[in-house]
């Protein structure tokens, strides 16, 4: 169980001190508490908050609008339609609710449950864990011995030694030998690491951690494009850019179509798919979380994979102070490079894109790095463009090209380090050119 106090744990009003003897909300106040759900503010907020509202019989109030306020800090006005982000941790909250009771739950006298299409929990009493075994019951047989008749003798036939009993003794002995001695050595040399085939997949798709795929805010950089305004990563997750960037002779409609729906890249869903279908991953802890609706919260706790080009995701900005190879844009949005902060001899100090040239060169960026809590990790995948996002999956799926790579950034027993590359790529004549890594960094 997680350290957490009870007493310390958000709550969704002052009612719940009238609920402090309901073993119903002490269920939930554990749950929240678990280590499952310890590391997520929003998902603890979040049981709390509709377990309360039930158990308070307020169950009119428990609708995602009302969540999305008060839960996640949505606007009064904001549209659930427009902006999914309750649907999204409801899923994440049903998969940690079912390992909660698969692992420090499994002896709960209650479950716990919230049942798809609605947000009002469901509390099961179970049934008892230990039953009574059955009895085996076995009569012996009772048997009467013959005597012999009076008078007669019995026949006994002669002894003779049997070898055949002698040479299966033998042999027992012989087997019985060979595996005390295999049993001692195997136990007097150090067992052989187990490693995974490909240690990168394996680490970034477990079932300690769920592992959330973001494709890139394409809505997001087209509005910098129109707007010339770049957007912070303050003003993107609090929605303040998207409800306040202004453009000039612009459709009216079209403007408010990207600020509330949610667009991305072909490429972006086409690296999603791919990813989504590697045999590491674990679909009971993969989530797809759009940029938009990702919060620092999910960063910590969790496995993360970055995708997009650099103006399509400012939350590579709040990953920039650990990264070598750093994304810069200029004034205007989508003129941005990559800065290389200490640049290796043979290596350029900026990589800019060059599509004017007949090789329309362009660049991007792998990296892995610790998520905020060093509890997981977070891939990066990300482009000048979308060619370069593009480039760098490209490069990050190919096993023999990731093979030297791997046996930089991760230690004989499978352990990783953080690592970066910088990769090229190009096109000729609308034809794609080979993507290759052009420098690397990996950490001590």
């Amino acid at each position: 169980m997680a350290s957490n106090s009870l007493e310390m744990l958000p709550s969704a009003g002052n009612g719940s001190i009238l609920l402090s003897g309901d073993p119903r909300w002490l269920l939930a106040q554990r749950i929240a508490a678990s280590d499952i759900f310890s590391k997520s503010e929003f998902l603890q907020k979040f049981l709390l908050h509709i377990c309360e509202l039930h158990l308070q019989d307020r169950d009119e109030e428990i609708r995602e609008q009302n969540i999305g306020v008060r839960v996640f800090g949505r606007a009064p006005s904001y549209n659930p339609g427009d902006d999914n982000i309750v649907r999204n941790y409801a899923v994440q909250l049903r998969k940690r609710l079912n390992l909660y009771f698969e692992r420090e739950g499994s002896q709960e006298s209650f479950r716990l449950e919230i049942p798809r299409g609605a947000y009002i929990p469901v509390f099961h009493a179970r049934p008892s864990l230990a039953g009574p075994q059955p009895a085996l019951a076995a009569s012996a047989e009772e048997t009467t011995p013959i005597s012999p008749a009076p008078g007669s003798h019995p026949q006994v036939p002669p002894a003779r030694k049997d070898w055949r009993m002698f040479l299966i003794g033998l042999l027992f002995a012989s087997l019985l030998w060979g595996t005390c001695w295999l049993a001692y050595t195997s136990a007097s040399s150090p067992p052989a690491p187990k490693v995974a085939s490909r240690p990168l997949w394996a680490t970034l798709f477990s079932r300690g951690h769920d592992t959330l795929i973001v494709p890139a805010d394409a809505g997001v950089g087209i509005l910098q494009n129109l707007s010339q305004q770049p957007a912070s990563l303050t003003s993107y997750s609090n929605g303040e850019y998207l409800s306040s960037v202004r453009v000039k002779n612009a459709d009216q409609g079209s403007i408010d179509d990207l600020r509330t729906q949610r667009y991305t890249s072909m490429v972006d869903l086409d690296i999603t798919t791919r990813l989504s279908h590697l045999p590491e991953v674990i679909p009971d802890h993969l989530i797809i979380r759009y940029a938009r609706d990702l919060r620092i919260d999910d960063l910590r706790g969790n496995n993360v994979i970055l995708l997009g080009a650099i103006h399509t995701d400012p939350w590579i900005n709040l990953l920039q102070a650990n990264l070598n190879f750093k994304f810069v844009c200029d004034r205007r949005v989508n003129d941005c490079y990559i800065l290389n902060t200490h640049p290796a001899p043979g290596e350029r100090p900026l990589y800019r894109s060059n599509l004017k040239s007949p090789y329309r060169e362009t660049y991007s960026v792998v990296a892995l790095l610790p998520n905020l809590d060093h509890t997981g990790w977070i891939l990066l995948i990300e482009g000048l463009d979308m060619a370069g996002t593009e480039a760098a999956a490209n490069i990050l799926m190919n096993d023999s090209a990731m093979r030297p790579v791997i046996q930089k950034a991760f230690t004989r027993n499978g352990k990783p380090r953080a690592f970066e590359l910088l990769i090229q790529t190009g096109s000729l004549e609308a034809e794609a050119l080979p993507a290759g890594i052009v420098a690397e960094r990996f950490s001590q």
